[in-house]
This record gives structure tokens, C-alpha cells and sequence, in this order.
């Protein structure tokens, strides 16, 4: 088999195996709570340190790839998270769950960014977005089928299998690493590491980070969110103000000046936003409401993972044919009617919900496919590198916001209920969609400022 498609097979079990664990999870937090015997707000924090650590550590880390060698530390990444979700697999005690939890992020900081970059350098440019979208289609269907693929091992075995699903896969990317990359004469930049400013990028998106996950306990007026934000944002601008000056910055600002990876990071941001939304209520909503079990909820959500895994990829194969502006404005406009029918959703038929869930689905695929295509295509070396850290944390930044609004909407609306009938419990997790409307139809007009098809190119290629 061709060298090169099977150095992209490897990639993509890096970043499947990241983007499978910031998903799986979830539904199986009840059982190991009642596995470990501790608090549900304890527990969090299992889930919490991932992403913290992951968003924080993402830019710095792949930034030393192109210092030290991407492919080594790719390896490194894989062994990382295979050691992490091994650990995690035998835990027995919090302890040892969340020190597993801390080193399997180490290895997605290192994973998620250096194997896009190392799969897309392995070809060229014109045959890129394909590659984008094996890359995207990977990521985003991991993503999906998370909840359900925990479901089922939770239901079928234990809960210690959400993590050691992972262990053949980690084994087989390091075979087919050690067998394709090239480790001795591999390209690698000299320059020095730009340590101001990593650490000052850690610590901005680690207090920023924190705040948002903490904000649904503490609320929007306390004291610690708001010197969480502040600390997180004063650090940032120093941080900008750095990079400007450095002989060799941590991130390009450059990259900044492509309009297109600018709009494409907004974009990112918030449609991982609008489908972390659905993503992390409609499970509450169908247990709590219909009165489903887990394994049955994650397979309500079935079809929408399965829509989002299709649409990723022929959204990025049809960039070419359709144009960027038409391709992210028809996603937007599917996730505003999914939204719109949630908004209204009176608890008919969960034949319907599916019909809005696989609406949404479309709109969220076909975005994530095209966003990583324009994010990536015209950029080379660190740029390159670059880019996909930064997407990656602007995703990981959605995730935590969706989380954060939509959760603490929620439970603000349950919490005010007098009282609980069928209809005013329906209407408290749904009415939460109703303000994001008019932000949805807002959104439509950035899709307006992408390229139209005429105007699209892949031929200027940035350094």
C-alpha cells in the first residue's frame, strides 16, 4: 500500500482517538460515580482537567514540533495517551482517574494539531482538501459517535472500557508510525522557543478556560469568575504584544491577515457552540423528559452523529464545486432551522426530534468539513503548524462555552419552575434555543464576507 496513504491512516487514529474521548465520556458519568463512589461535582473535574489542559497546552506544545521534529513527538503523543487511557481503564480510585485523565491530555495537546499538520504536509497542495477532508471526517465522526459508542460499552461491559477501547488503536498507530515517518532526517526549525510567550498563552486560556467551565457554579457577578476572565484577558494582551516583537513567535500573527483562516476560526468557534448546545442537553432532556435510558438516548442521537461524519467529508470534497460562501451559509442556515424546531418543539414524536437532529447534523457537517479545508489550504511550514493548533483550541473554547451557557440556561429554568408538568418541564430545556435565533440569522451574513466559487483559489500558497 501506498506509504503515504498509510502515514494518513496513522494520523487519522491520532486525531479519532482525541476527538472519541472528548465525547465518550459523558454518558458514562453516572456509572463511574457510582463505580468510584463520589460526588458528580468531584467527578467533573475528570472531564474538566481534559479540556483545560488540552486548550492550554495545544499551541505551545505543537509549536515545539516544528523545533524538535513533528514526527517525534507525535510518537510521543500517542505513547502519552495510550499510557493516560490506560490508567484511567484500571483506575480504582478518583486519584488515579484524573492523573490518567492529565497525561492522556498531554498526548491529544501533541496529537490533535501535529497530526493534521504532518498528514496534510505529506501531500500537495492540490490534492489537500481531500486530505482535509479524511482528516475532518475523522474528527468530526469521532466526535459524534462518542455518546453512543460509551453507551453501548458501558451498558455491555463496564465503564473502564470507554478508556481502554482506546489501547488496540494506540497500538496500531504506533506501528504504522514506526513503519511511514521518517525520524532521522526529518525537517526541523531552528528557532528558539519562544518561552514568554508559551507561557503566557498557558496561563490565558488556562484562567480564561476555568471560568467558563467554572461559571454555571459560580455565576456571571462572583468575585473568581470575573478575576478568572480578567487575569485571562490582561494575560492575552501581553501576550499579543510579545508575539509582535519576538524574533520567533510562538503563533504567526501573520495568519491573522488570511482572511479566510480568520473567518473560518470565528466560524469554528461557534458552530462547535450551536452543536455542543444540542449535544450536551438533548441526552438530559430525553432521560429526564421521555424518560429513555442512556444507551437509548445516545441512539436517538444516532443519526445525527452519523449526518455530521457523512457531510464533514462531502462538505470538504464539494468546497471546489459549490464555493466556501455557499457551503458555510447552507450549514449555518440548517443549524438556525434545527434550532428553530427545537425552539418549538412541544414533545410530539421523537420521530420529529430525529428529523431536527439530522437537520442539524447536515449543518454542522457540512461547516466543520469546509472551515478545516479554508483553515489549512494555502499554508506551509510553522503557519501551517500553526493554524492547526489554533483551530483546534478555538473548537475546544466553543465546547466549553456550549457547555457553560447552555447548562447554566437550563438549570436556571428548572430551578424557577413552580411548577412540573410535562409541558412547563418541556418548555425549560427547550426555550433555551429561543435567544439564539436571531444570532444564528446574524450569522448568515459572515458566511456572505467567504469567497463566492468564482473567486475561491487554492494557488497562492503561504510560507
Amino acid at each position: 500500500m501506498n506509504k503515504k496513504i498509510l502515514l494518513t491512516v496513522a494520523m487519522s487514529i491520532g486525531i479519532f482517538l482525541v476527538m472519541l474521548d472528548t465525547t465518550i465520556m459523558n454518558i458514562a458519568l453516572p456509572a463511574i460515580q457510582k463505580g468510584l463512589q463520589i460526588d458528580l461535582t468531584k467527578l467533573s473535574w475528570a472531564l474538566n482537567v481534559y479540556t483545560i489542559i488540552f486548550a492550554s497546552l495545544t499551541i505551545p506544545l505543537s509549536k515545539l514540533g516544528d523545533i524538535f521534529g513533528k514526527n517525534r513527538l507525535f510518537l510521543l503523543g500517542l505513547f502519552l495517551f495510550g499510557l493516560g487511557s490506560f490508567m484511567a481503564g484500571i483506575a480504582t480510585s478518583f486519584l488515579i482517574l484524573i492523573v490518567g485523565r492529565v497525561i492522556s491530555s498531554l498526548g491529544a495537546a501533541l496529537l490533535l494539531p501535529l497530526g493534521n499538520t504532518i498528514g496534510l504536509s505529506a501531500w500537495k497542495i492540490e490534492d489537500r482538501f481531500k486530505i482535509v477532508a479524511i482528516l475532518g471526517l475523522t474528527q468530526g465522526g469521532a466526535a459524534a459517535i462518542g455518546p453512543t459508542l460509551g453507551g453501548i460499552l458501558t451498558d455491555s461491559f463496564n465503564w473502564h472500557w470507554i478508556f481502554l477501547i482506546n489501547l488496540p488503536l494506540v497500538v496500531l498507530g504506533l506501528i504504522l508510525c514506526l513503519t511511514t515517518l521518517n525520524f532521522k532526517h526529518e525537517e526541523k526549525r531552528k528557532e528558539k522557543v519562544d518561552f514568554s510567550g508559551s507561557l503566557l498563552s498557558m496561563l490565558s486560556l488556562f484562567f480564561i478556560t476555568l471560568g467558563l467551565i467554572k461559571v454555571r457554579e459560580w455565576g456571571v457577578v462572583d468575585v473568581r469568575f470575573m478575576i478568572c476572565v480578567f487575569i485571562g484577558v490582561v494575560l492575552f494582551a501581553l501576550f499579543v504584544l510579545i508575539e509582535k516583537k519576538v524574533a520567533f513567535p510562538m503563533i504567526d500573527l501573520q495568519l491573522f491577515k488570511n482572511k479566510n483562516f480568520s473567518l473560518s476560526a470565528l466560524v469554528a468557534l461557534l458552530a462547535q457552540f450551536f452543536y455542543i448546545g444540542v449535544v450536551v442537553i438533548l441526552p438530559t432532556y430525553l432521560t429526564n423528559v421521555f424518560h429513555q435510558s442512556e444507551l437509548q438516548a445516545a441512539l436517538i442521537l444516532l443519526p445525527m452523529s452519523i449526518t455530521v461524519f457523512i457531510f464533514g467529508g462531502l462538505g470538504s470534497l464539494a468546497i471546489h464545486k459549490l464555493g466556501p460562501r455557499l457551503l458555510v451559509f447552507i450549514g449555518i442556515m440548517c443549524i438556525l432551522i434545527a434550532y428553530l424546531f427545537l425552539a418549538n418543539f412541544n414533545g410530539q414524536t421523537k420521530n420529529l426530534l430525529s428529523l431536527v437532529l439530522f437537520i442539524l447534523g447536515i449543518g454542522f457537517g457540512i461547516i466543520s468539513g469546509p472551515i478545516n479545508v479554508l483553515a489549512a489550504t494555502n499554508l506551509q511550514g510553522t503557519l501551517l503548524t500553526s493554524s492547526q493548533s489554533i483551530i483546534s483550541v478555538v473548537r475546544q473554547i466553543g465546547s466549553i462555552l456550549g457547555v457553560s451557557f447552555f447548562v447554566s440556561n437550563m438549570t436556571g429554568n428548572l430551578t424557577a419552575l413552580k411548577t412540573f408538568t410535562f409541558s412547563k418541564i418541556n418548555h425549560a430545556y427547550l426555550s433555551i434555543y429561543q435567544i439564539w435565533l436571531p444570532v444564528l440569522a446574524l450569522l448568515l451574513l459572515i458566511a456572505l464576507a467567504y469567497p463566492k466559487k468564482s473567486d475561491y483559489s487554492n494557488d497562492a500558497t503561504i510560507e
